[in-house]
């Protein structure tokens, strides 16, 4: 089943971006208003419309992710694009054209989720009933906690900087009206994140645990769905015991979500998966610059070799020998001539076909494992919940002795984590929120420290900027 592809037969017809052009009528807005917001079938194709634009290579659909690899120590980034490149040595300047459309495609998402969070409660369409308009609602509001949440990561320094008081992106929490005109400033981390947990929070009381097709549990917004993002939050912000117990929540929902025996379940919607950004081979991120396969697949199968493994990731896996982790990969001409190792996450590189991995499973047990040793120190629950994911992986089992300092034991988990999650987003952020330079050597070492390291994030588009007045003064340092 095509998840999102509702949302594109009525989006083609009256999308917020077309409908004046198509049509010839009234603003945009106008028709939203009369067409998309009068009837529960016109509402789920505007809910269907957030998860469709969220596809986009530059939300959802990959680019984000890669970023979260190659700015740290996962990936060498050998590809030609001047522009990622530039973020990939950290020279990146505010007129960059690989940045600029990250920002504005996740506000798109945004403006949607916002259109249907306003609208929907007041659709009047007979049998169209309260708890149908709240659920939609929900879908909307965990939509928009974690596009805010990835947009806030890209573009501030994370909360453990200046415990959030710097600068995150500006707040838009209504629909844009025709003839509406409003510039944003720039809230703190600190009001973002009480806004992603807001949204969240509400949208837990409506959303369903699961949905009857399986595709819909992995790809459109759960319960369990929402615990996650909510543990990811807490984790980000050293609040260690809601971040252990929301992440306990989803750990303990089964059979809705199980820890994989083996790693045959990515792009399989399986119960590993807690949220995914669903793909097919006609509704997906590809645009000119294709999606996550595109970038982790060599030429010779129809990708462009730009994102092989880095020397540093690939020694990381071989200080234990036998991780079977290693072997979700291969090895094959990179875009840069020689042959270097790929991984195998992604690897319809022709359709890009591959859904996007948001939340697993996995990541609560990392979560859970960490908070907890950051309050406890070494201790048992995080030896066994970390002994599933080594026994998975092939190598030996841990033991109270086998660690002794607190900080030993949460630098060994990080580890596990990198070695988990590599390819899905998450190295960046990981070193960034405790602390650690995203590379520990090589010419580019010293301008990856964080809070102090100004390129380790990304830049406000310099347009938006131009045309916000409530963003003169506002760009991130060193931009």
């Amino acid at each position: 089943m095509n998840l999102y592809k509702l949302s594109l037969s009525l989006l083609l017809v009256c999308s917020f971006a077309a409908c004046k052009k198509e049509l010839a009528i009234e603003p945009e807005q106008s028709l939203s208003d009369q067409v998309v917001f009068t009837t529960r079938a016109g509402a789920q194709a505007a809910v269907f419309g957030i998860y469709s634009t969220a596809q986009v290579l530059e939300v959802f659909g990959g680019l984000p992710l890669i970023i979260g690899d190659y700015q740290a120590d996962n990936v060498q980034f050998v590809g030609s694009f001047p522009t990622l490149q530039e973020i990939n040595q950290y020279t990146t300047l505010s007129t960059n054209v690989s940045i600029a459309p990250i920002w504005q495609d996740h506000y798109r998402v945004i403006l949607r989720a916002n259109s249907v969070i306003d609208r929907v409660p007041g659709i009047t369409e007979s049998g169209f009933t309260d708890a149908q308009k709240k659920g939609m609602v929900a879908e909307a509001k965990f939509m928009r906690a974690l596009t805010y949440f990835q947009l806030v990561n890209l573009f501030a320094q994370p909360y453990n900087c200046s415990m959030g008081s710097n600068l995150g992106v500006p707040l838009v929490l209504k629909e844009f009206k025709a003839g509406e005109i409003d510039f944003p400033a720039r809230s703190t981390v600190n009001e973002v994140h009480l806004q992603i947990k807001k949204d969240l929070e509400e949208a837990l009381t409506d959303l369903p645990v699961t949905y009857p097709a399986a595709a819909d549990t992995r790809g459109r917004a759960t319960k369990g769905a929402a615990r996650g993002l909510l543990s990811r939050l807490h984790l980000y912000r050293g609040e260690w015991t809601a971040a252990a117990a929301r992440a306990n929540e989803v750990i303990t929902a089964t059979p809705t979500y199980v820890l994989a025996a083996n790693y045959a379940f990515y792009d399989a919607n399986s119960a590993e998966d807690v949220f995914t950004i669903q793909m097919t081979t006609t509704d997906n991120s590809r645009t000119g610059a294709g999606g996550l396969a595109s970038y982790h697949r060599p030429a010779a199968q129809g990708g462009r070799g730009d994102a092989p493994f880095s020397t540093d990731l690939v020694n990381a896996y071989l200080q234990e020998p036998g991780d079977r982790r290693l072997g979700i990969s291969d090895s094959a001409v990179a875009s840069d001539g020689p042959r270097r190792r790929f991984t195998l996450k992604y690897f319809d590189a022709r359709t890009n076909a591959d859904n996007t991995p948001v939340i697993r499973v996995t990541e609560m047990y990392l979560n859970r494992a960490e908070a907890l040793a950051e309050l406890n120190g070494i201790n048992q629950i995080s030896i066994d919940l970390m002994n599933l994911l080594r026994t998975r992986a092939g190598l030996t089992s841990w033991t109270m002795a086998t660690f002794t300092t607190k900080q030993a034991f949460v630098d060994a988990i990080l580890n596990e984590r990198r070695k988990e999650l590599a390819f899905e987003g998450h190295r960046r952020m990981d070193l960034l929120r405790k602390g650690k330079p995203l590379r520990s050597s090589g010419p580019t070492a010293a301008l990856s420290v964080p809070c102090t390291g100004q390129k380790v994030i990304l830049p406000i588009p310099q347009r938006e900027i131009d045309i916000n007045p409530s963003l003169k003064g506002q760009q991130n340092p060193g931009y």
